[in-house]
């Protein structure tokens, strides 16, 4: 049985959410960047401004995510892995760590 890694990514993020959905815009934030194939999980994450468009919102966001290791070797390739879906338009990965210095949640730490 082999362990797959993952990697926690911080990033600041544009992100398009449509107006006619029925969840939250955190939700509709979220649920977006889970579609991207790069991204395992949404650690964290914190609306930092709308704007409003036509037929959608968009929304600034910065987040923790949890990544796919290859997916990210550095801040600029997992950047662009971020911006590939048409939702997401600008994606600065500031910071790339280790996981296991932040158990996921629900997750107790039996050191």
């Amino acid at each position: 049985m082999s362990v797959h890694r993952l990697t926690l990514a911080d990033a600041s993020l544009t992100v398009a959410v449509s107006r006619d959905g029925s969840q939250s815009l955190a939700d509709g934030v979220e649920s977006r960047l889970r579609r991207i194939e790069a991204v395992e999980s949404v650690e964290s994450l914190s609306l930092d401004g709308v704007q409003p468009g036509l037929n959608d919102l968009t929304a600034e966001v910065t987040a923790t995510l949890c990544v796919d290791p290859e997916c990210a070797p550095n801040a600029k390739a997992l950047a662009g892995h971020l911006t590939e879906p048409f939702a997401v338009s600008a994606a600065t990965v500031t910071a790339l760590r280790d996981p296991d210095c932040d158990p996921p949640d629900g997750v107790v730490d039996a050191a």
